[in-house]
């Protein structure tokens, strides 16, 4: 059994793209609504479970846990789809034009893409700001007063980084923002 729909006879490639998008949508919609629900309630839901024994004690457990760590799975997979077949369907013909949501997937998918960008430039930023830059693995802070090189070599990692993440998102929108300019197949 498909998750996604099968195309319908003489549907557009757009408003297939759309109608699995609503489908994603409502996946993202269920994982939150479900997953936060079933957090706010975990302590009258555990005091239920807490006094079984045995299997049924391991068997509701494990469902339990299960659910909880599968909601969330859920959620942010509905939310991924959705937004890159929300963003298909603005590109591929459709039966109608809905220029309003087309912006708000536009930007929405534009901001999601470039994220990672711009937190990267974010951190080079905020370490050029204060002084001092912090790697996590292995646990290093660096600073600009008593360490310059490695602090300077640092943002430049930062930088770097950005120009990676922003040159990966650029290969896939500038086909789509401007399309006399730039191939499908370059």
């Amino acid at each position: 059994m498909p998750l996604l729909p099968q195309p319908r006879e003489h549907e557009l490639p757009g408003d297939y793209a759309r109608r699995c998008a609503a489908y994603a949508l409502l996946a993202l919609l269920f994982g939150v609504a479900t997953s936060t629900w079933l957090f706010l309630r975990l302590p009258e839901i555990w005091a239920q479970v807490m006094p079984l024994e045995g299997a049924t004690f391991m068997l509701t457990a494990t469902l339990l846990g299960g659910v909880m760590a599968v909601l969330p799975i859920v959620a942010v997979v509905g939310f991924i789809l959705s937004l890159w077949y929300g963003v298909e369907s603005v590109y591929r013909p459709r039966a109608r034009s809905t220029p309003l949501a087309d912006r708000i997937i536009v930007t929405l998918g534009l901001l999601v893409w470039f994220a990672p960008a711009l937190a990267a430039v974010g951190a080079a930023v905020q370490a050029m700001l204060s002084g001092r830059i912090h790697f996590v693995r292995p646990p290093r802070d660096y600073f600009l007063a008593t360490d310059p090189t490695a602090f300077w070599q640092g943002v430049g990692f930062w930088l770097i980084m950005a120009g990676l993440f922003a040159f990966l998102a650029s290969r896939y929108w500038a086909p789509r923002l401007f399309p006399g300019r730039h191939s499908e197949n370059a």
